[in-house]
């Protein structure tokens, strides 16, 4: 199996009021390395399920106190406080009951067994079982990971900058401390974080992001991170696991960490500190584990100094920092950059790949990128969708706003309205979705490269319908 689970190794929660039936069957599933605790009915499965994580419950289905019907139920359909909602269930059954059976199929339960079935058979299916359990979890990150994805997997650069990047993460190859990432926004935080994740431990866990910038108000921040249980909110229909749970055995990458607000600092930092969760609305802690990397665009130790971060948090997250220069500072990487962009889009594209004459190199070379990284990419995507050879020329460089000379912002001069006229609606959401495009789509650092407020900018947002995947939250 391709996930992080080792079904051999599996946690099962076992519930069944006959002692002698249940001591037997825990003792065959431990032939086969499964790890096994005993509940007598569906109301101390519940306890037991609140208090530790399990990757999967066999239950029976005719039990005193609360039945195998009940119990599914109440975690499968009611969001019981403190569960988790997505363990696989099998259900233990009589061949008289079969029908029962597959009423609790219906409720949620992932398949059922008969007591008369041979030791082989139940292992075989408790391990198919689980084997799909880690397939529906690992589909589910990787559609949500894909929707907002970076698809630039590798570091590209050899700069001394870039080398030392690259040799810190080696140095941290095999341990899982926490991580700072510092650096403008576009110079390519995330790309580290990932790659700090594919060297670490947890490499075969889910890489897990939070943009927090995305997410200024604490009770959205608080749903999407922590979860929340059914009833928590106006439209929690369900009980739902947030980012933390869906990191277990693997990596939280927090970004733009310094945007939180000092209550949600505080809730991180005492899921750091006891690497437990508590879902929104809810009571119950929840046993998580994971890696911790976080990122941020801003000096924190200034952000300590002026009230507005956690000096508690601060030392905390940084236990390793790595700071990337901006792109202007490692402009020997830039010719690397524009290839690999360049590559990527003639592949996108259906194009030939392409080349760049010394003059177009040259004007990528000079230019200062406010945007950094991102901006490089957007530039370059721009040039391949015009292009009409093979040859991206100096000209055609020129013509997507580049400036012939280093260090000077790209011409803007006088507006020239062409004999038709234009839609100024059309021009303002242009340029509304150029300042998100630069900003990384932090609404707040748009709003200030053209000059208006945050409550503009979203009203603008509003207007024109614009979206974008790092503003996906659980409402």
């Amino acid at each position: 199996m391709q996930g992080n689970l080792d079904p051999m190794n599996a946690s099962i929660l076992l519930v069944e009021d006959d002692a002698a039936f249940a001591e037997r069957l825990r003792r065959n599933l431990a032939t086969a390395r499964f790890e096994v605790e005993i509940a007598s009915d569906g109301a101390a499965a519940l306890n037991r399920l609140r208090a530790r994580h399990y990757d999967l419950v066999v239950t029976d289905i005719r039990m005193p106190e609360m039945g195998g019907l009940e119990l599914i139920r109440a975690i499968k359909q009611e969001g019981a406080d403190g569960v988790d909602p997505d363990v696989p269930i099998v259900v233990l059954t009589s061949v008289a009951s079969v029908e029962t059976a597959v009423e609790a199929m219906k409720l949620g339960a992932a398949d059922y067994i008969t007591k008369e079935a041979e030791r082989q058979e139940i292992i075989v299916r408790l391990r198919k079982v689980l084997e799909q359990s880690e397939l529906i979890n690992e589909n589910r990150l990787l559609r949500d990971q894909l929707e907002r994805r970076d698809e630039f997997r590798e570091l590209v650069g050899e700069s001394e900058a870039m080398r030392r990047i690259k040799d810190e993460i080696q140095q941290i190859a095999g341990s899982t401390v926490s991580v700072l990432i510092t650096g403008e926004t576009g110079s390519g935080k995330e790309l580290v974080a990932r790659a700090i994740h594919r060297t670490g431990p947890h490499a075969r866990g889910p890489f897990v992001d939070v943009n927090c910038a995305a997410l200024p108000d604490d009770n959205l921040f608080q749903s999407e991170v922590f979860g929340h249980e059914r009833g928590a909110f106006t439209g929690a229909l369900f009980t739902r696991k947030g980012r933390f749970e869906q990191a277990h055995r693997g990596t939280l990458f927090l970004d733009e960490i310094s945007e939180l607000s000092r209550e949600s600092q505080g809730k991180i930092l005492k899921a750091l500190e006891q690497q437990t969760i508590t879902r929104l609305g809810g009571t119950r802690p929840v046993h998580v584990e994971c890696r911790f990397l976080f990122a941020t665009n801003k000096d924190l130790l200034t952000e300590v100094k002026e009230g507005r971060f956690r000096e508690d948090l601060y030392y905390r997250v940084n236990v390793f920092p790595i700071h990337i220069p901006p792109l202007r500072e490692r402009r020997s990487d830039i010719p690397l950059l524009a290839k690999f962009f360049a590559d990527f889009f003639a592949r996108q594209y259906r194009k030939p790949e392409f080349f760049f004459e010394e003059g177009a190199m040259a004007l990528l070379r000079d230019y200062h990128y406010p945007g950094n990284i991102r901006e490089l990419r957007n530039i370059v995507e721009r040039l391949v969708i015009r292009a009409r050879g093979d040859v991206i020329t100096a000209e055609q460089v020129r013509q997507v706003g580049l400036a012939p000379v280093a260090g000077t912002a790209a011409p803007t001069g006088a507006i020239t309205i062409p004999e038709g006229g234009l839609d100024l609606e059309e021009v303002e959401r242009q340029l509304v979705i150029a300042a998100l495009d630069r900003a990384g789509w932090n609404q707040k650092e748009a709003a200030a490269l053209l000059n208006i407020s945050v409550d503009r900018m979203n009203a603008r947002v509003r207007k024109f319908g614009l979206k974008h995947p790092s503003w996906r939250v659980h409402r």
